[in-house]
């Protein structure tokens, strides 16, 4: 066996990559590393005992030169005798209706290519050839742009996807190793002048940067797998208890609205906070194209770390973050708030008048209703009759115990009342327009619990 094989498969064995009677899709493009997959798999198909597949895609990029490609591989696949699947994906013409970046648009449909022959065909794993410089440039590449990680973590392993997982198996290997392997095999292999051009930041790291750092090292792509894989086993326990207090800290109560108490996500250790975070983020954008990035998670880690008073995000696709003190909301677009209808309160009759209440105002100071507030009040017929409206600027309401009347605004402050229930809060007004009471929360000095010389009572309901 060739030394290259048996490295790989130590690989493989050491993290369990391949159990025996598993079907294995290779994902073949033609060039060294996927060519080196299809024959490294043909060498162990009888030592793991597994059935073999080859599959390639058309993007449609490259005209006559990608048709080829295809062939290539189909060849190579009739010639070891291993089944080919094969497909042209419709890349130029969904580019030209939707526009959007053209590599996310290969990938959705290649993937979506490979989830399909897998669940048809029955395949268990998907099988890349990402190696040890690719997670070398994957590492650098987190770094330089900003990874919305909570640690570097790099191409994994495995990871699940669609009926099965996918398993990369060189991850162990170099470029040159690769080579070395196709070459002496006697294997030719497509080239892809994609991959030359500087006008990638990947191809610019992987012609520029990496080879700076091999003069330094021989060994960064060993230091480097082994500092990934240190990683991958440490966000991986991490994810766990992240995982475990979502559960605690988030009410899910629908598939687009989450909500937190902020003074329990407080107390949890730092590294879990942005892990529960990017949990949440997960289920409002299922979606991998979605425009996040580290300032705007450092924007709600903040805001999930206060109390005090109230803060709104705009977060991407109209979804946003709401915190009324220590209450956080993530939800879609919030309808707007309309201020409630101004009304008369008629007598000895329920009136709803918003932010979840009812008044009923009577002369029966001995009619007995079910209520949840009652107050006595004198009122003379130049203040009749009552009414509701919502809060305007500059209303004051005159309190007992007070000298001077105190802002309705200050008020809402005081009680915590959030920005959106303010709009629909009741204001009951005389006709001379003085505000009486700020319902269900503070009564003017008129209002008595115990009825003296008043001729009117007042029961208020919340529901």
């Amino acid at each position: 066996m060739h030394p290259f094989i048996i490295k790989v498969k130590k690989y493989i064995d050491k993290h369990q990559l391949i159990q025996s009677g598993d079907r294995l899709l290779l994902a073949c493009s033609g060039g060294a590393d996927s060519v080196a997959v299809v024959l490294t798999f043909y060498e162990l198909k009888k030592v793991y005992n597994v059935h073999l597949g080859i599959v390639h895609t058309d993007h449609q990029l490259r005209g006559e030169e990608s048709a080829e490609d295809m062939l290539f591989v189909e060849q190579l696949a009739k010639r070891l005798d291993v089944p080919f699947y094969g497909t042209t994906l419709e890349v130029p013409s969904r580019v030209e209706a939707e526009g959007g970046n053209v590599s996310v648009i290969c990938r959705e449909e290649r993937y979506a290519y490979f989830d399909t022959v897998m669940k048809q065909e029955h395949f268990d794993k998907l099988v890349f050839g990402h190696h040890a410089d690719d997670q070398i440039e994957t590492i650098i590449m987190s770094l330089v742009r900003g990874s919305l990680a909570s640690s570097l973590t790099g191409i994994p392993i495995t990871r699940p996807f669609s009926s099965g997982s996918i398993i990369r198996p060189f991850l162990s290997v170099t470029k040159e190793e690769i080579f070395d392997f196709v070459q002496f095999q006697e294997q030719s292999f497509r080239h892809d002048p994609s991959n030359d051009k500087h006008t990638y930041t990947r191809n610019r790291l992987r012609h520029t940067v990496v080879p700076l750092l091999r003069q330094e090292n021989v060994h960064v792509a060993d230091n480097i797998r082994t500092f990934v894989e240190k990683q991958q086993q440490d966000d991986t326990f991490l994810q766990t208890l992240a995982r475990e207090k979502f559960d605690q800290l988030v009410t899910v109560k629908s598939e687009s609205h989450f909500f937190m108490d902020t003074k329990q996500f407080s107390e949890i250790a730092v590294a879990l906070q942005r892990r529960v975070i990017l949990i949440l983020l997960k289920y409002l954008y299922d979606s991998s194209n979605t425009l996040l990035n580290n300032r705007l998670i450092e924007s709600i880690l903040t805001a999930c770390n206060e109390q005090d008073g109230n803060t709104v995000i705009h977060l991407p696709n109209d979804f946003f973050l709401i915190r009324h003190y220590s209450q956080v909301q993530f939800s879609p677009t919030p309808l707007q708030t309309l201020p409630i209808r101004s009304q008369i309160i008629d007598e000895d009759c329920w009136r709803t008048v918003g932010a979840g209440y009812s008044i009923y105002l009577t002369r029966n100071l001995n009619e007995q209703v079910p209520f949840d507030e009652k107050w006595f009040i004198q009122l003379e017929n130049d203040s009749l009759p009552l009414s509701i409206r919502s809060k305007m600027e500059g209303d004051r309401i005159h309190l007992k115990g007070m000298s001077t009347p105190k802002k309705v605004s200050r008020l809402f402050i005081d009680e915590k009342i959030s920005t959106e229930k303010r709009v629909v809060w009741p204001i009951l007004i005389s006709s001379k327009n003085d505000i009486m009471a700020v319902i269900g929360l503070r009564y003017g000095k008129q209002f008595e619990k115990k009825r003296n010389t008043q001729n009117f009572v007042l029961y208020v309901k919340s529901y």
